[in-house]
C-alpha cells in the first residue's frame, strides 16, 4: 500500500474494521493523517460496541472475520445506523462478489492489494455523495421560494415535538397564520411583489423564533405555522401579538395578519389523533380570527385578542 493520495477530502469520523492489526494500524495512520478521525475494531463484535457508543461517518471493514463477518456487520449497519456509508475490503474476490456486497448495503468495495491512494478515492466518491443526498434531502423538505421548511417537513417535526412534549410534559403551541386580502394585494401590485411579502413574512417568523428551539413553516400559499415548544401560556398572546405588530409596521398596505393558535392536549391513546386535533383547532381559530369583523386578530381555541 502506497501513500500518495494528495487531495484527501473533508475530515471524517472513520471506524475501520480488520482482523489483522498491521491493517488496522497502516489505514489509521494513513487516514489518520488526511486529518480523518480514525477508531479502530478487530472484528464485526467490536465494531458493533463501537458503532453503539460513538458516531461514524463512515464504516471501513474487512469481509473476511472471525465471530462476525463483514457481510454480517453490513446488514447490522443498513438496519440500525442507515446515515453511515459503508466501504468494504476483502482479499476473497471469488467469495465476495461486488454486487452482492453493494446489494447489501455497501456504498463501495474495494480489493486487496490496493493502494491507500486508490482507498482515499473512494472516500472522497462517498462523501461527495452523501453530500450531494443531504442537499437533495434539504430541497424536498424546503419551500423554495421563501427558505422556510414547507408542509412536508411541518408532519414530521409536529410529531417529534409532539412525542417530546408528552415525554417530558411541556407545553407545545401552534400558531396558524394567514395574510388577510392577500389575493387583493396581488391584484394591486402584481404576482412578484406578492411573492416578495411572503419572503418577508418569512424573514420576520425566522428572526421573530427562537433558534434550535421553535419551527416556522411556509404551509401553502399564504399560510405559515410556527411550533412552539416550552412556551408558557401566559406569553402566549405576547408573541403573537408582536409578530402581528411587526406585520403592521411592513406597511404591505391593504394586507393584514391573522393568528389562530391552539395547545397540543393529550386526549386519547393515539398521538397522531391528538395531533390532528391541535390542527384542527388551529385552523379553526385562524378561521374564526379571519371572520371577525377587520381581520388582524388573534385566536386561540375561541378567544380573540
Amino acid at each position: 500500500m502506497n501513500d500518495n493520495s494528495k487531495h484527501p477530502c473533508s475530515p471524517q469520523s472513520i471506524l475501520v474494521v480488520d482482523d489483522e492489526l498491521q491493517v488496522r494500524e497502516i489505514l489509521e495512520d494513513s487516514l489518520g493523517s488526511h486529518g480523518h478521525h480514525v477508531d479502530t475494531a478487530n472484528d464485526g463484535i467490536d465494531a458493533i460496541e463501537k458503532i453503539k457508543t460513538g458516531t461514524y461517518n463512515i464504516i471501513v471493514t474487512d469481509m473476511d472475520m472471525p465471530r462476525m463477518d463483514g457481510m454480517q456487520l453490513i446488514k447490522y449497519i443498513v438496519q440500525n445506523h442507515p446515515g453511515t456509508d459503508i466501504i468494504a475490503i476483502t482479499g476473497h474476490v471469488m467469495k465476495y462478489k461486488y454486487t452482492e456486497v453493494v446489494s447489501a448495503g455497501a456504498a463501495d468495495f474495494i480489493t486487496k492489494p490496493f493502494t491507500l491512494d486508490e482507498l482515499e478515492a473512494k472516500l472522497n466518491r462517498v462523501v461527495r455523495e452523501r453530500g450531494l443526498r443531504e442537499e437533495l434531502q434539504k430541497l424536498a423538505i424546503r419551500d423554495h421560494l421563501t427558505g422556510l421548511a414547507n408542509r412536508r417537513c411541518f408532519q414530521d417535526t409536529v410529531r417529534k415535538e409532539a412525542i417530546r412534549a408528552v415525554r417530558y410534559q411541556h407545553p407545545l403551541f401552534m400558531f396558524f397564520l394567514d395574510i388577510d386580502r392577500f389575493k387583493d394585494y396581488n391584484d394591486l401590485y402584481g404576482h412578484q411583489a406578492g411573492d416578495g411579502l411572503l419572503v418577508q413574512l418569512a424573514k420576520l417568523l425566522e428572526n421573530s423564533i427562537r433558534e434550535e428551539v421553535d419551527s416556522a413553516f411556509r404551509y401553502g400559499g399564504d399560510e405559515f405555522v410556527l411550533l412552539l415548544p416550552y412556551l408558557p401560556a401566559d406569553q402566549v398572546f405576547r408573541v403573537a401579538e408582536r409578530i402581528r405588530e411587526k406585520y403592521g409596521r411592513l406597511d404591505f398596505t391593504p394586507t393584514s395578519l391573522s393568528i389562530g393558535i391552539a395547545r397540543f392536549v393529550e386526549d386519547s391513546a393515539n398521538i397522531d389523533e391528538d395531533i390532528q386535533d391541535m390542527i384542527h383547532r388551529s385552523d379553526q381559530a385562524l378561521y374564526d380570527a379571519k371572520r371577525s369583523q377587520g381581520k388582524n386578530t388573534i385566536f386561540i381555541d375561541g378567544t380573540s385578542r
